[in-house]
């Protein structure tokens, strides 16, 4: 199967990165095709809102950037897997450059589906398309991840509140068994084309009051000891 992925994070070497690198390695280790890109690499310019897409042009945006050999791929990608760390309780604009862009893949009628208005896509697949979307936090709490749920619906969630836990080996240790699961995860969409409900189960990390608490603190500590002093 092909794997596209897009990490949105200014940072390669930062907590989006480590968690993106361990799903797709692991997916890549059981046989999956996977291309990887940071987007901070990539030449995407704003969405207009001039709907050339749809009527003028249709299925062709007015701009000439990567987006015309990134909207190909990710039609015939059966898997495509975005990273971002949380911003302002929301994605970074890296990755909402990108989703506006992608404004050709759709068609300009409306339709009701499930309750829900929505835009047909412009390609019929004989297949459903999976999505992944992995994002992590600096705050310890769940509730960081709101919108991104409502975001991306239909994909499977990859969360990690306080991801600056993931630079300890004994913050390491107590989120082993989500590291574990993320790399399950990425096996498991190679190998069955999907990811299982069990392998979900354990994708978002939710801390309990207490940790919740000693991650504030050490957090503080540690910006106390960065911050200059007057």
């Amino acid at each position: 199967m092909k794997v596209l992925a897009f990490n949105s994070s200014p940072r390669k070497d930062g907590a989006t990165n480590e968690l993106m690198s361990l799903f797709l390695s692991s997916a890549e280790e059981a046989g999956a095709e996977v291309e990887s890109h940071f987007i901070i690499d990539l030449d995407i310019k704003g969405c207009t809102g001039c709907f050339s897409c749809w009527w003028r042009t249709p299925g062709k945006c007015v701009h000439r950037d990567d987006m015309d050999w990134i909207l190909p791929k990710m039609v015939e990608a059966d898997a495509i897997v975005f990273g971002t760390p949380v911003y302002i309780y929301n994605i970074n604009h890296h990755l909402q450059r990108l989703r506006e862009r992608t404004l050709p893949l759709a068609q300009p009628d409306m339709e009701i589906r499930e309750g829900g208005t929505q835009h047909p896509s412009r390609f019929n697949r004989q297949t459903p398309q999976r999505r992944v979307i992995i994002a992590v936090s600096g705050f310890p709490d769940q509730s960081n991840f709101n919108q991104i749920h409502g975001l991306f619906p239909d994909a499977t969630k990859i969360f990690l509140p306080s991801s600056a836990i993931l630079y300890s080996p004994e913050g390491r240790q107590l989120v082993s068994g989500f590291l574990d699961a993320v790399k399950k995860a990425g096996r498991e969409l190679a190998v069955n084309v999907d990811i299982s409900p069990e392998t979900r189960g354990h994708l978002i990390v939710d801390f309990p009051p207490d940790v919740k608490h000693q991650l504030v603190e050490i957090h503080n500590e540690r910006s106390n000891r960065i911050t200059p002093q007057p």
